[in-house]
């Protein structure tokens, strides 16, 4: 191929992906309205539903943070999974030991995070209910923030924006900076209408149209997705006007960061893997298009074999996507007080793009457990 061309279609390339991340941006200074006060027209009864699986060692923190919810008509229902590592027992001893009236523990009535979760809507007494993870920290005041939106009786669903706690290595730094890129696409596809994507740590519906909808019904085949298909339900049977999406700092739920690269790659590939589940094409063209995107920043590598100035060119186009990204990313980060060193948005620019072929091939031909299953 000739080398003129190839450094056209590379520069072309890379002019639609920046082209891309600016009008993300652009858009995710917009809209700041969405996100409403605590002040509420009623204080609705309110279920928060926590599944937990061999969560045993994040049990403490998630139950001392959720007694910390400022929001009276609050049940917890915590959601026993089928735990191997007395997770259950765990929480059995500490509601005797706390006497914490509104909290409840059940055993999961089926296999899985949706049937926990069905379960969990079975036993509820709210008529709004919230869900979050046990690896999961929520904001004193979340509940208040996330029930207010159902004032407007057409809403139905709600969301809201999560990212990993931070640390002192660069690792968990490429996690938020990733986190960052979901973040900054979510809130865009909610604004333009069309929501493809949202987070089951930081969501909420009434109990009523989960119901309606029968639940996780159709889903159950596929592992992971009980947010993206509960969206995608919700869209389909009320319209977009009837889910709302919440980006403000004080609804920010901290998720914790995955502790390896292994346990990393296998839970992008098992969310990855549902890529072609939905019925919107928004969700299967949304990875397809960011998977070529990756591909082609590998391929630019065939730059380096070119003339004497090749490298150059190759040099200058990493350089303009690194800033590129670090322009995008960091503004979203900065919106959730987080500040990163360049020299993170730098790793992350570099190997990312190999991250994304690694997930996309074990979501495509990897043998996929989760927690023994």
């Amino acid at each position: 191929m000739d080398m003129n061309l190839l450094v056209f279609f590379f520069f072309g390339v890379l002019a639609v992906y920046s082209a891309v991340l600016l009008l993300l941006v652009h858009y995710w200074g917009k809209d700041k309205s969405s996100d409403t006060g605590i002040e509420q027209a009623f204080e609705y009864p309110v279920s928060l539903i926590i599944p937990f699986r061999n969560e045993v060692n994040n049990l403490p923190k998630l139950l001392s943070n959720l007694a910390k919810q400022e929001y009276a008509s609050l049940q917890v229902v915590l959601v026993d999974d089928h735990s191997e590592d007395g997770g259950g027992e765990y929480v059995k001893e500490w509601l005797k030991s706390k006497a914490q009236d509104n909290f409840l523990l059940i055993q999961s009535q089926g296999q899985g995070k949706k049937a926990a979760l069905e379960s969990g809507v079975a036993v509820s007494n709210g008529l709004i209910v919230l869900t979050s993870d046990a690896d999961c920290k929520l904001p004193a005041q979340w509940v208040k923030y996330m029930v207010k939106p159902f004032d407007d009786p057409k809403v139905q669903m709600v969301a809201g924006p999560v990212i990993s706690k931070g640390g002192k290595k660069m690792f968990e730094d490429f996690q938020q900076i990733e986190w960052g890129s979901v973040l900054l696409m979510t809130k865009f596809f909610f604004q333009m209408g069309r929501p493809v994507m949202c987070s089951g740590a930081n969501m909420g519906y009434r109990k009523a149209a989960f119901l309606h909808l029968r639940g996780y019904q159709g889903n159950h085949d596929c592992a992971s997705g009980d947010d993206s298909f509960l969206l995608e339900k919700m869209s389909k049977r009320f319209g977009t006007d009837a889910i709302k999406y919440l980006s403000g700092k004080e609804i920010l739920v901290r998720t914790k960061a995955q502790q390896n690269w292994k346990k990393l790659l296998f839970q992008r590939a098992r969310w990855a893997k549902k890529w072609n589940k939905h019925q919107k094409w928004e969700n299967a063209a949304g990875a397809i298009i960011s998977a070529l995107f990756t591909i082609f920043s590998l391929l630019s590598v065939f730059l380096l074999f070119g003339g004497a100035w090749m490298p150059l060119l190759f040099l200058l186009y990493w350089s303009i996507k690194v800033l590129v990204e670090y322009w995008s990313l960091n503004k979203v980060l900065k919106e959730y007080e987080m500040k990163l060193p360049f020299l993170s948005f730098m790793y992350t620019s570099f190997i990312h793009p190999l991250f994304v072929v690694a997930v996309v091939f074990l979501a495509l031909f990897g043998n996929l457990t989760w927690k023994g299953r």
